[in-house]
């Protein structure tokens, strides 16, 4: 047998799994896709370990994952963007800087992923970008504590 107000709670149970299911809806749409990820790579924390024990003695500081676009400006103001946009979403892998945060010079930790054309092409971008700017780039591929020191050469 049926209760009497069968409609009535069977209208309450649909409108409750409505309410849920918008609820859900809209809380998805709120979240963003991203999760945290880790800074640098393992062959970039190991070589960053090194880094930081020669920069510590010379009192110098490191910033990791430093964009272009924060290290150089654009000079040609007629064609602005064209040249900015050649910057705009390249990093390098460390900037040395001194205490007053002013630039000694930066360090890309090539790999064989650097061995492809088109890597070779943006490395050669990027070596023209730094010297057009007047900041050392420095290249390392294979380091232990002897090159990761040879690379602080005057410092």
């Amino acid at each position: 047998m049926m209760p009497e107000n069968w409609g009535f709670y069977l209208s309450v149970a649909v409108f409750i799994v409505v309410v849920i299911l918008f609820w859900i809806q809209y809380f998805r749409r709120k979240r963003y896709p991203y999760q945290a990820r880790p800074l640098l790579t393992k062959r970039e924390y190991k070589f960053y370990k090194l880094l930081r024990k020669e920069a510590f003695e010379r009192e110098l500081l490191i910033c990791p994952k430093v964009g272009l676009k924060d290290l150089m400006e654009v000079t040609d103001k007629k064609h602005y963007m064209k040249y900015f946009a050649k910057i705009s979403q390249k990093h390098v892998d460390f900037v040395l800087c001194d205490v007053e945060m002013q630039v000694c010079f930066a360090v890309e930790l090539d790999d064989r992923s650097h061995d492809t054309e088109k890597a070779k092409e943006k490395d050669l971008f990027k070596d023209r970008a730094f010297k057009a700017a007047g900041i050392p780039l420095k290249r390392i591929r294979e380091f232990d504590e002897s090159t990761v020191r040879e690379l602080f050469g005057e410092f």
